[in-house]
């Protein structure tokens, strides 16, 4: 929220300009109400597009009449939950009781509107009642402060930010382009590597192709009943090792958010720094090395080698999409898949001399560390371009732009 309202603008509650209406939604146990060919928004539907053409769910002529009439040009902001999403409705419709309407006023640009909602969220958020979820009423979004200018000049804030936003929004569809580029190109140095064509100085003519029940004693990792009896807060407790402790984009497993007791480790099972993991629940097959000593969930699987081999190695052959396709269809269950052990154990995995193998993982390693650098700066300068976003909304509602326009 601007401290000094900029000379030439006014200021009012939005309900003194606007007519607010807040959404409902019709009976559900009427299917006759709902799959028609009129919106009906939900907070799911908004911050996807600024305008909103169509929605996940719809009314039918019978469920509109059931539900607030939303003219086309309105402002629709979610109120409840995550507060200050908001979109443009494109055609009549209505929207579900999260959602407060803003109806177009013809002496106000609607898009002027939408983009002071941005402005406006830190309000909304300090006015909401302090509850579990955050709710602002319609009463007291009524009340909220609507600092304009005069129509032309909204109009012209409005092309201005419309115009700077897409330039943006045009680098940011780049950048991200080429973070998925960067990641193909990650995949494809992956299956050079275990098609052999990767280390010039690597054979694979006399390359093995073994079974990993051959070279690993796989199991899985047990979780001691029930969990809570086995925590501990104490700082010395033995490390539990879950799913919810992957860190996005890292090969290592280095921390875990809870502890057990010496008693919870003779009910699971003990992994050792070093060790190679492999995900077996919800996002199955994601390869991990552990560098913690700790006790392991059963969403895990662990592999204990048999022979000398570069666990690195076998952590790349995991995170090929190759290695990945073909673990899918191994993969069993209906709602949550896993892998089976005797399965998994036929599993063949190409497999060069260690010599061969830590060549390819140094080469490997060194690729990606350019590559996971380029990733980094990447994604610095798509939160520049949002912080930018931001930068010039500020200057926008604080009359900052008016020598720009």
């Amino acid at each position: 929220m601007m401290n000094k309202i900029p000379k030439g603008w006014e200021v009012k509650k939005l309900g003194e300009i606007f007519n607010i209406v807040t959404g409902k939604t019709p009976s559900k146990k009427i299917r006759e109400y709902f799959n028609g060919n009129i919106p009906f928004v939900k907070p799911s539907d908004l911050d996807l597009s600024d305008y909103i053409e169509n929605s996940e769910d719809t009314l039918t002529q019978d469920g509109f009449k059931k539900a607030p009439f939303i003219p086309k040009n309105s402002v629709l902001v979610s109120c409840i939950g995550n507060l200050g999403k908001k979109a443009i409705l494109k055609q009549n419709g209505s929207c579900n009781q999260q959602i407060n309407a803003i109806l177009p006023n013809s002496n106000f640009d609607m898009k002027f509107v939408f983009y002071y909602i941005d402005i406006i969220k830190p309000w909304m958020k300090q006015n909401a009642s302090a509850t579990t979820i955050s709710i602002l009423n319609k009463s007291r979004f009524e009340q909220m402060p609507f600092i304009y200018p005069n129509l032309t000049e909204q109009k012209a804030i409005v092309d201005k930010l419309d115009d700077s936003f897409a330039k943006i929004e045009n680098a940011i569809t780049n950048l991200t382009n080429a973070k998925e580029n960067l990641k193909l190109y990650k995949q494809s140095v992956l299956k050079s590597a275990f098609n052999g064509d990767l280390v010039p100085s690597t054979s694979p003519t006399h390359w093995e192709v073994k079974k990993l029940g051959e070279i690993f004693n796989i199991v899985r990792g047990g979780s001691p009943r029930p969990i809570k009896s086995y925590l501990t807060d104490d700082k010395n407790g033995i490390n539990w090792i879950k799913i919810g402790d992957i860190e996005t984009g890292s090969k290592y497993i280095t921390h875990t958010k809870q502890k057990i007791l010496a008693s919870g480790l003779k009910k699971s099972r003990a992994v050792k720094a070093g060790d190679l993991l492999l995900t077996n629940s919800m996002s199955f097959g994601r390869p991990y090395i552990s560098k913690i000593n700790g006790a392991v969930h059963d969403g895990w699987l662990i592999f204990e080698p048999k022979i000398q081999i570069s666990k690195d190695y076998v952590f790349y052959f995991f995170s090929s999409s190759d290695t990945y396709s073909k673990l899918s269809n191994l993969a069993v269950g209906s709602t949550v898949k896993n892998l089976q052990i005797n399965f998994l154990e036929n599993f063949e995995i190409p497999l060069p001399p260690l010599s061969e193998q830590n060549l390819i993982v140094a080469e490997i390693d060194r690729r990606f560390a350019i590559v996971d650098k380029t990733l980094n700066l990447i994604d610095k300068s798509i939160q520049n371009a949002k912080n930018l976003k931001q930068s010039i909304l500020k200057k926008a509602f604080s009359g900052e732009l008016r020598s720009e326009i």
